[in-house]
């Protein structure tokens, strides 16, 4: 392990116990069982080793999402496949860091800031089964690059309670529904539904 993993990894326990407000670089520093001056000789600053934590954690839920993307079933059903495993996978990773999700509740702009660049690589995902399901004639987008971004923003709708904490919220039981409006606008007319 390089000294940056141990730093991120010695970031994500104290950000997981403290959060990210009440975390100082002296408290990463410990935890990764270096300097603060080492900190620093790979991050600027806390919300920079922050990042580092989260892109880990991101990383592994684009490989589970990307699992999914290459299963060999419909288009279709991938897209609904593809929706409740990320909504799972949030839900599990911001329970994971109760701490850190008071910090997101009270700043949405720092949430917004660590998922841009997320954004872009999850749209390109869905924008891949898009494409799959127009080559398949299942679907009949006139550009899936569009239409995946404003998938990406329709979720987006769906992770705010979860940020919130409200603990009687079910994501689950809104994907389907959602997912059934969505079929009907863009499956192929001329081909039916499959």
């Amino acid at each position: 392990m390089t000294t940056r993993e141990q730093i991120i990894e010695g970031a994500r326990k104290v950000f997981e116990r403290y959060g990210f407000s009440k975390t100082s670089m002296e408290d990463i520093a410990k935890a990764a069982g270096r300097g603060r001056r080492t900190i620093y000789t790979h991050f600027n600053n806390k919300r920079e080793v922050f990042k580092a934590v989260i892109d880990m954690e991101v990383e592994r839920l684009a490989g589970l999402l990307a699992g999914i993307v290459e299963q060999p079933v419909p288009p279709r059903e991938k897209l609904r496949r593809y929706m409740h495993a990320r909504m799972n996978a949030i839900r599990e990773l911001t329970l994971y860091y109760e701490a850190i999700r008071e910090d997101l509740a009270h700043d949405i702009g720092l949430l917004e800031e660590l998922r841009r660049d997320y954004d872009e690589q999850e749209a390109g995902m869905i924008r891949s089964i898009l494409d799959e399901g127009n080559a398949a004639g299942v679907f009949g987008i006139k550009d899936t690059s569009l239409v995946a971004k404003a998938i990406v923003m329709a979720t987006k709708g769906f992770e705010l309670p979860i940020y919130m904490g409200q603990q009687d919220y079910d994501h689950s039981s809104l994907i389907d529904p959602l997912m059934n409006i969505l079929y009907s606008g863009i499956r192929n007319r001329r081909r039916g539904s499959r």
